[in-house]
């Protein structure tokens, strides 16, 4: 027996969101909890990512620059942007409100997280006498986050 493919009718469409939403209120009140808990978390570890990452690019931010500098700014990024929107996304009882914020906090987080880890290793490279030169604060913050929210906007349009 095949199967036909047919097109989502509004009537089967409303169905389909008034059984979710019922399926929804059904859910014990732990499981509610936990859903709430875990989108926090995701936050947490999403701010101590971010740090972290900050804290690896200081060696590249020392002794990269240019292109080669940017580009694996932006490659990081969007590695770690791609792994955030992937576990977010992928968390289906977010409210709209819930995706917002973490789509603006984060980001934010991190300008603010790689642009002081870039002028931490200007001071670095000042103090070690080193040959590279200081990286503006602003451009590598700015490119990282670029890279960053790149998967994030892309996946948005793709689910419209």
């Amino acid at each position: 027996m095949t199967h036909v493919h047919k097109e989502w009718t509004p009537e089967i469409a409303a169905k389909t969101e008034q059984i979710l939403r019922m399926a929804e209120k059904m859910k014990p009140v732990w499981v509610r909890h936990i859903d709430g808990a875990l989108y926090w978390v995701l936050l947490l570890l999403a701010i101590i990512g971010n740090f972290i990452v900050s804290v690896v690019l200081v060696p590249f931010l020392i002794v990269m620059k240019g292109g080669a500098l940017y580009f694996s700014l932006f490659f990081v990024g969007a590695s770690f942007g791609w792994l955030f929107s992937f576990i977010l996304h992928g968390i289906d009882q977010l409210r709209s409100s819930q995706h917002l914020v973490a789509s603006v906090f984060i980001p934010a987080l991190a300008v603010i997280n790689v642009g002081i880890f870039a002028v931490l290793s200007n001071k670095l490279i000042i103090l070690l006498k080193l040959a590279t030169p200081p990286h503006n604060p602003f451009v590598v913050g700015a490119v990282y986050v670029f890279g960053y929210v790149i998967p994030g906007t892309l996946w948005h349009f793709k689910k419209k």
